[in-house]
């Protein structure tokens, strides 16, 4: 919140040195900026824990291994960061910016690890030359290192940055609010009609008089649960009604309009962030399709073209972002669906396992692939049709 204030003081103070700004204003930007970042955040965290739980599995000659490299990637990219914590940073720095920064680095015991920058500048643009980064800035410390392309992992989103875009709805959205929240105010709140007689209003000092007396008498009298409020000569109150109460659906209507909004701009299907039941088995399939599995290909495309290689990946040494356990796995509710993919030979023992988060048999056997005698060939089924 303190970065989004300082973005909307930056804007009030564009085009002069000094601007006043009251406190009904500051509290009207905290409130319009309070529902701006729910939303974002609620989206942001949705993505960032679907990636926290991927595995990046690592091959090494086109076996799998559990190196330092798979250690780095799924326990602890750095000294201070578990992989969960830094792939949250990474998310949120790639859709806040709509580019994100991973540099390598080096323990004093020589132990390599990643950490995601804050800012950077960036000289680019050339054909065939890397691009350059400098004043790469990581929590307190600016390296005055000038990082080449291949040295460091650079995530972009898209081609065009839609926060902007979110930004110019959102705007539009916190005048509606203010709207139905003014009118819900209107509506619940105890209002008074004062009639002050000719003479005691033309009495020297009237105003300040009336004022004060609005202060000590009436508005305890509104705002409390029980009161009295007396009434003298030359004062008549009346009760003023706006047409009955209102209630908060239409702020809260609002609101929603604004997290559906901000899912479909990330490309979330909208009945994953408003909380609806019906549906999700379809909406998660399409979560995974379409926002999770591009931003997979893309980091493990980042880590492979540049800290394997094209000789080490043609030699069947790479890494793989593993998406299947995103999605809790029951492994009793989906027993008859294990017998089939071990019975056809397509998954191991050890495979399943593994996609139910369970720890793999150290017995040859359980990587083994088995085929029931149900399924054979077109081949050998017509043979013994014919007696053959």
């Amino acid at each position: 919140m303190a970065i989004k204030f300082f973005e909307w003081l930056i804007n009030k103070t564009a085009k002069t040195a000094t601007v006043n700004v009251d406190c009904t204003e500051l509290f009207a930007a905290a409130r319009e900026y309070a529902v701006r970042d729910l939303c974002f955040q609620a989206c942001v965290d949705m993505i960032a824990n679907a990636i926290g739980r991927c595995e990046f599995r690592t091959y090494r000659r086109g076996e799998e291994v559990r190196d330092r490299e798979y250690y780095m990637l799924n326990i602890e990219p750095n000294a201070n960061h578990n992989s969960t914590d830094f792939w949250h940073k990474v998310i949120y720095q790639l859709y806040a910016t709509n580019e994100a920064l991973i540099i390598p680095t080096r323990s004093r015991s020589g132990i390599e690890g990643l950490v995601c920058a804050d800012s950077w500048n960036m000289e680019g643009g050339w054909p065939q030359r890397q691009n350059e980064y400098t004043d790469v800035q990581v929590g307190q410390l600016t390296y005055t290192k000038t990082f080449r392309e291949g040295d460091v992992l650079h995530l972009r989103l898209n081609a065009a940055n839609v926060k902007p875009l979110l930004d110019g709805l959102y705007q539009s959205y916190a005048n509606m609010l203010d709207a139905a929240e003014t009118y819900y105010t209107t509506r619940n709140g105890a209002h008074l009609k004062v009639h002050v007689g000719t003479i005691e209003s033309q009495k020297p000092g009237f105003a300040e008089a009336f004022a004060e007396k609005l202060q000590k008498e009436v508005v305890p009298y509104l705002k409390g649960a029980n009161g009295v409020l007396p009434e003298f000569d030359g004062y008549q109150y009346e009760v003023q009604n706006f047409g009955g109460s209102a209630t908060s659906d239409e702020t809260r209507k609002l609101v929603e309009d604004v997290f559906n909004m901000t899912a479909r701009a990330f490309g979330i299907p909208v009945v994953l962030v408003n909380g609806a039941v019906e549906g999700t088995t379809d909406a998660n399939r399409r979560f995974l399709t379409y926002v999770i599995d591009p931003l997979c290909d893309q980091i493990q495309e980042e880590i492979n073209r540049k800290r394997y290689g094209y000789e080490a990946w043609s030699t069947g040494s790479y890494v793989r972002v593993d998406s299947s356990s995103i999605i809790h796995f029951d492994i009793f509710e989906n027993a008859a669906n294990i017998e089939k993919v071990v019975g056809s030979g397509i998954f191991s023992l050890n495979d399943v396992l593994r996609a139910a988060n369970q720890e793999p048999i150290d017995e040859e056997w359980a990587d083994a692939h088995y085929m029931t005698l149900n399924i054979s060939t077109m081949g050998e089924q017509t043979r013994t049709l014919g007696g053959g």
